[in-house]
């Protein structure tokens, strides 16, 4: 059985981001946050723990990605989760109405018939000059 010895080089700290706090009516329960306590292993590795994976839908070879921000905070994303992030950062550039993938092929359409004539150009020279 091996045994991992927990590290314990730098001293826990609290820190706080700049959190919006919302005044609950009275009366209203208010909803804590889930928090999934992991231990850091001597090899850098985290155990999700079930319900978190379960809540994620996250299984066995799912890719996930970890954002580490200026205040050293951490947050985990599933793969499709950052994906949607992504799409929505560049989501104002989209023309309404048109695909970028309808572009980028009519593009390439466009490029091949160029080649083709270029091709049928040298073609034609090439059998002019008798080669």
């Amino acid at each position: 059985m091996v045994r991992y010895k927990m590290k314990q080089e730098r001293p826990l700290q609290a820190r706080e981001a700049g959190v919006e706090y919302k005044v609950a009516a009275a009366g209203e329960p208010v909803a804590a946050p889930a928090v999934y306590h992991v231990t850091v292993t001597d090899r850098g590795r985290l155990v999700l723990p079930a319900e978190l994976r379960e809540r994620l839908s996250i299984r066995d070879g799912d890719k996930v990605s970890l954002t580490v921000e200026e205040d050293g905070a951490v947050t985990l994303q599933t793969r499709e989760v950052a994906i949607r992030r992504l799409r929505g950062m560049f989501k104002h550039l989209a023309k309404p109405g048109r695909l970028a993938s309808d572009e980028l092929i009519a593009e390439r359409r466009r490029d091949a018939q160029q080649d083709d004539r270029e091709f049928r150009d040298w073609d034609a020279r090439l059998r002019k000059a008798g080669k």
